[in-house]
Order: structure tokens, then sequence, then C-alpha cells
């Protein structure tokens, strides 16, 4: 009986129109970075039924709309466009290699 309250809430919880983010970082067992498609990072309470196998660096999950707790992982098809908004690789060479420019600085 109280498996099936739980369970009713859970589902009460997901229902609430829901905001993606892609998982940074666990903290604890029970909370996480989350990063969104606006920039910023959260600090996030994870919930108990959150398998945290599945919370690697950049999966996308479903953060609650209002608590911004995270209540689900998505499929990596979810949103593309979180992928297109990461920062992409760091280049190794030194700003003192790069060329061009020599009259402009003069």
């Amino acid at each position: 009986r109280e498996l099936l309250r739980a369970k009713q809430e859970v589902k009460r919880i997901q229902s609430v129109p829901l905001i993606i983010g892609q998982f940074l970082e666990m903290i604890d067992t029970h909370h996480g970075i989350v990063g969104s498609t606006t920039g910023s990072n959260n600090y996030v309470r994870i919930l108990s039924t959150i398998d945290r196998e599945l919370l690697k660096p950049n999966t996308s999950v479903a953060l609650h709309r209002h608590s911004n707790a995270l209540v689900d992982t998505l499929p990596p098809e979810a949103d593309s466009s979180i992928q297109l908004l990461s920062a992409g690789e760091k280049p190794d060479i030194p700003y003192e290699q790069i060329g061009g420019l020599d009259m402009q600085k003069q």
C-alpha cells in the first residue's frame, strides 16, 4: 500500500512540466550538479527512485519545474540541442602560436 502511494507520488511529480538539463557531476548520493540550456549550473536534489548508475556526465535529465529536483533520466536522443549548445573541446594551441593580423596590431 505504501509502495503504491509512493509510485503515485512519483507520477504526480513527473507530471508537472519538466525542464531538460544535462547532468554534470554527482556530489553525494542525494545531490548533483546539472547544467541547463541557459548556461546556468544548479545544485539539485536527486529523487531516490533514480538509478544512480545512469547518472553519468552529459546525460540528459528531466528536472522538476519549480524545485529543480532531478526526476528522470532521458534517452540520448531526447534533446539534441543540449549537445549543440555545450562547449566544445578546448584547443591545445597557445595564443602566441596563432598568426596573422600583424598589420592590424600596428
